[in-house]
């Protein structure tokens, strides 16, 4: 008996360090984009007259780095979530079940038989 419970308890606090990792790495995600954005915002006023003379096409491809480097960490981000909330998408067939019960009740109350 003793066994199962400290199963549960090694499998309860592995889930919450996968918790804790996800909500870290969502909080880096946050804060290390804030911090380009502001960058990107701040060098162009800073460069203007360098990015001018570089052409057009410079910063292009400078904003194009800017987008596809956190859309690309979006989507790992999002992977990483479905992966320690595997089990939260249980909530909608949950939810669906409920709504169903709730009906029939409904139509049991209401004398459709």
């Amino acid at each position: 008996m003793k066994n199962k419970s400290m199963d549960k308890y090694e499998r309860a606090q592995k889930k919450v360090k996968e918790i804790k990792g996800f909500y870290s790495h969502l909080i880096w995600f946050v804060i290390i984009n804030v911090i380009v954005l502001v960058i990107r915002y701040r060098m162009y006023d800073f460069f203007s007259l360098e990015f001018e003379a570089k052409g057009e096409n410079f910063i292009h491809w400078l904003d194009l780095n800017l987008i596809i480097s956190p859309a690309i960490w979006a989507v790992g981000l999002l992977i990483h979530g479905l992966y320690v909330f595997k089990y939260k998408a249980t909530f909608f067939d949950r939810w669906e079940q409920q709504q169903i019960d709730k009906y029939m009740e409904e139509d049991n109350d209401a004398g459709y038989r």
